[in-house]
């Protein structure tokens, strides 16, 4: 393999919204190939081993204190066996952390062995673009594909049934056990109305009207249009 050979061996899928940090652009000018989609876990995904989280140190440090971080690290091995922190700046620098050393030394001890998570830390955006070329890099040398959504190693009916609701857009693990007490069960929460699923909270009628449209449109293999939808298939079309 030549010197940039393995760069159109990689795709490095972003999500959109990591648009704006600049880093997919840094990446562009790399020569690597960088596709911008709505990721539902993390926001880099080089393989299908791995995925990268992009955190200031100032998030990262409240996601710490508040639980928000581990509820995440749990759904992104679920998923990776390789789960990457990339941290903008040191948490333990930031001066309303300085008192707080030990207890954020400890949850980052915990996030790395309870998660079997790694934290790298970065000195900005550019720096940041420059490990997620060094993993691509790697990650060509080892001829790994990329896979965006890894199915779960899962055990019970109630981890496959959150499993399912969380894969809706915008639907996190408390609002999927809010919509499963609600409903009762997968088949009543795709049959109900738009109305019903907007009380929810977490939803709202936007989030409502997106899954209404996912679950009613009919899928088109191949770009021809088939009748069958989602509702059909579990159990009924519900009305709005």
């Amino acid at each position: 393999m030549g010197r940039d050979d393995w760069k159109s061996k990689v795709i490095i899928y972003a999500d959109v919204r990591e648009e704006r940090s600049g880093i997919p652009d840094i990446l562009r000018s790399s020569n690597l190939m960088v596709v911008l989609k709505q990721l539902s876990l993390g926001d880099y995904v080089v393989s299908d081993q791995i995925v990268v989280e992009r955190k200031s140190a100032s998030d990262f440090a409240r996601s710490l204190f508040d639980g928000r971080l581990f509820d995440q690290a749990r759904r992104l091995t679920e998923h990776y066996p390789i789960v990457i922190y990339v941290v903008e700046g040191n948490p333990l620098r930031l001066y309303r952390y300085r008192n707080k050393v030990k207890q954020l030394t400890a949850a980052i001890s915990s996030l790395i062995i309870d998660f079997n998570s790694r934290v790298i830390y970065s000195e900005g955006p550019w720096h940041t673009a420059m490990i997620i070329e060094s993993l691509a890099k790697r990650v060509a040398q080892t001829r790994r594909s990329v896979v965006l959504h890894k199915k779960p190693k899962l055990s019970s009916t109630r981890e496959w049934q959150l499993y399912i609701v969380e894969s809706f857009p915008g639907i996190g693990p408390k609002t999927a056990e809010r919509i499963l007490e609600a409903f009762g069960s997968i088949e009543r929460f795709v049959n109900a109305s738009i109305v019903e699923l907007s009380k929810i909270p977490g939803i709202g009628e936007k989030k409502a009207e997106t899954i209404k449209r996912i679950l009613k449109s009919p899928y088109k293999p191949g770009g021809r249009k088939r009748g069958g939808t989602l509702e059909d298939f579990v159990g009924g079309v519900g009305e709005d």
